[in-house]
């Protein structure tokens, strides 16, 4: 029996997501619609054929290689923001996206201003929820010093944004050895000193060696004397507080340690 849709089954990465992508582009081609799932769906749907698709580096290299030379950086950082978001329609969005894009040999690289389209309104969208996540853990992510000099950071992102991160803080901490660690996913972003790049594993921390984090420096304890000193009072407004820093941060925040 030949089912007219297809529902691809990846891993829910970057790199999964574009090897549906590179193919799903074969079935497309051949007038059955598509779906890209990054979990295993709750119920089977009826006349749909589920394919399990295995992530194949060479593979998602093309797509990401087609998307840049193509399409521009712009569309490239949009699909990959909404490959890490938390959405279970990501995968589909993104896969229609780019067949609106280049599909029947167009090259269109004003792709994202066609917001009147599902798949291009749910990535614009998406890409601004990751972009927002991501330039607030620039600011909210701290690190503490661990046994052998080496600055530790735990963070609870809601979408999958550590790999991200990286540039960044590499940048700001070229001579120092660091981790940031997402513990909800289990992953951890590795730096080297002196190292450009960081080193991106999973992996599982094991958060009860708590011995091997140094007692509090002094730094510490004048950065939450800072804190302390510059607040005011009388002028304690908690709603505004809530809104610069909401309650999901504090949590790896030194400022809110007790």
């Amino acid at each position: 029996m030949v089912y007219e849709k297809k529902i691809l089954v990846c891993d829910n990465s970057i790199e999964g997501i574009f090897t549906a992508v590179y193919d799903g582009w074969h079935w497309e081609n051949k007038g059955i619609s598509v779906k890209i799932a990054v979990e295993e769906p709750e119920y089977p749907e009826l006349f749909a054929d589920r394919v399990d698709i295995t992530s194949d580096s060479e593979k998602a290299v093309k797509v990401a290689r087609t998307v840049r030379r193509k399409l521009g950086e712009q569309v490239y950082e949009a699909i990959c923001y909404a490959s890490v978001s938390v959405h279970p329609d990501k995968g589909t969005a993104v896969f229609y996206l780019l067949r609106k894009a280049l599909g029947g040999n167009r090259c269109d690289r004003y792709v994202l201003e066609a917001l009147a389209d599902p798949a291009v309104s749910l990535v614009s969208s998406l890409r601004i929820k990751v972009w927002h996540e991501i330039h607030r853990f620039y600011g909210f992510v701290r690190f503490r010093q661990m046994a052998g000099g080496i600055l530790a950071s735990v963070i609870h992102p809601e979408n999958d944004i550590l790999e991200f991160l990286g540039t960044h803080f590499s940048n700001r901490f070229p001579n120092e050895n660091w981790m940031i660690y997402d513990e909800g996913r289990e992953k951890i972003l590795v730096h080297e000193k002196g190292k450009e790049c960081c080193v991106y594993v999973q992996t599982v921390f094991n958060r009860n060696e708590g011995e091997s984090l140094e007692a509090p420096d002094e730094y510490e304890e004048l950065w939450r004397a800072f804190c302390s000193c510059i607040t005011i009072k009388e002028r304690t407004d908690l709603k505004l507080q809530k809104q610069f820093v909401p309650l999901k941060f504090r949590s790896n925040m030194l400022e809110f340690y007790e």
